[in-house]
């Protein structure tokens, strides 16, 4: 596979002057200050990747999987003092709040950052963001606007061209599509919940930067992601914060349908392909290619876990964010050509992975959603509803 030319693995810093960053370290939560110094030119041996979302479930996952393949990764979170021990211990913590913040201080802040690439994987769940259209508004719609309008100005590499925005979207955009038809990324959207309507204009946001020749960008549409640091207002999250509370009978929603189910370990190499890519596509699918039906990864996590279940015969209280989605797998024919992916790991082993953390991470510990915000305890959701996607 073509790589982009990684300038940060040959990266040199011009301007001869000094040259001053502020990095907050994660270990401490915020409470040291590292400052570095420059009088000339310096290299960079990895590459450099500011994720927001760092503290939440595909966040987190995506920060790990880059730091294991020897990416230097910032973590832009809105109170560094509070989200230490929601990040890996690996990353950096930069304190950028990317809906509140001025325009030209979010983009002066990624400029001293200096990344290669930005990672957005923030953004409203239903379970974090209920029936407030306002914060579905700012963390799927208006996030999304200013990050590109930050990303877009942020002057050229020396050797690696403009920085990239890998932008995290939901397959539940693709939404209400007739039975049978390939969800290939050049189906027109249906979406039907808000979740869905505002994660689909998030990914529009992007689209057009790219085709309008402003940004570098991609956006990796997800079909439903399971695995380590799954959200507790998810089916299967919440499924196993019950367990580890206690492992007596835990009552279910009813289950039916199937599910195109991703780990979403997979993801965040899907991640790491759309950074090192030569060149992108605007939109691309990633899953993991079939149906299975909810009931069956349900067994699977209660079989890790050994718990026992029972339905309650009552479906949770308003609307899913999955909502008129048509039970079709994402089409991953793009993600195989252009970023050489496609997904490696047994099912099996993306839910034993959610049970090993949620054992041994108590809820207080666990992220919710994509952006991490505390929420408190929640039944399990209705099938449908599993985690970030």
């Amino acid at each position: 596979m073509r790589h982009r030319s990684r300038s940060s693995a040959a990266r040199w810093q011009d301007g001869g002057g000094v040259v001053a960053a502020t990095v907050l370290t994660a270990a401490t939560g915020g409470a040291e200050e590292a400052v570095m110094h420059t009088t000339g030119p310096t290299r960079d041996p990895a590459p450099h990747a500011v994720v927001f979302g760092a503290t939440g479930f595909v966040g987190r996952n995506v920060s790990t999987m880059m730091l294991a393949a020897g990416w230097r990764v910032t973590a832009a979170v809105r109170d560094p003092a509070t989200a230490g021990a929601r990040l890996d211990p690996g990353c950096r913590a930069l304190r950028i709040d990317p809906v509140r913040d001025r325009l030209e201080d979010l983009a002066a802040a990624l400029l001293r950052a200096w990344p290669d690439v930005v990672v957005n994987a923030a953004g409203a769940l239903w379970g974090a963001a209920g029936a407030d259209e306002r914060q579905l508004i700012d963390g799927n719609v208006v996030l999304v606007e200013r990050l590109v309008d930050a990303v877009a100005d942020l002057p050229p590499r020396t050797t690696g061209g403009r920085v990239r925005l890998v932008h995290i979207g939901s397959g539940y955009e693709y939404g209400d599509q007739p039975p049978g038809m390939p969800l290939t990324e050049d189906v027109i959207p249906r979406p039907v919940s808000r979740y869905a309507q505002t994660k689909l204009a998030g990914t529009s946001t992007v689209a057009a930067a790219v085709n309008a020749g402003r940004l570098d960008a991609v956006v990796l549409r997800i079909s439903t992601a399971v695995g380590p640091w799954a959200p507790p207002e998810g089916l299967l999250g919440g499924i196993a914060r019950r367990i580890a509370e206690d492992p007596a009978d835990v009552e279910l929603p009813p289950l039916r349908g199937a599910r195109d189910f991703v780990d979403v370990r997979d993801v965040g190499d899907a991640v790491l392909r759309a950074a090192e890519a030569l060149v992108v596509p605007a939109v691309v699918n990633i899953g993991g290619g079939r149906l299975t039906a909810v009931t069956d990864v349900v067994d699977l996590l209660l079989r890790c876990a050994g718990g026992t279940a029972r339905p309650t015969g009552q479906t949770a209280p308003g609307e899913r964010r999955d909502a008129g989605v048509t039970a079709t797998p994402l089409d991953l024919g793009t993600a195989r050509r252009d970023l050489r992916w496609e997904p490696t790991r047994p099912l099996a082993d993306a839910v034993a992975a959610l049970w090993l953390q949620a054992r041994a991470h108590r809820p207080a510990l666990q992220p919710a959603g994509t952006g991490g915000a505390a929420a408190p305890h929640r039944s399990s959701a209705a099938n449908g509803e599993p985690t970030h996607g």
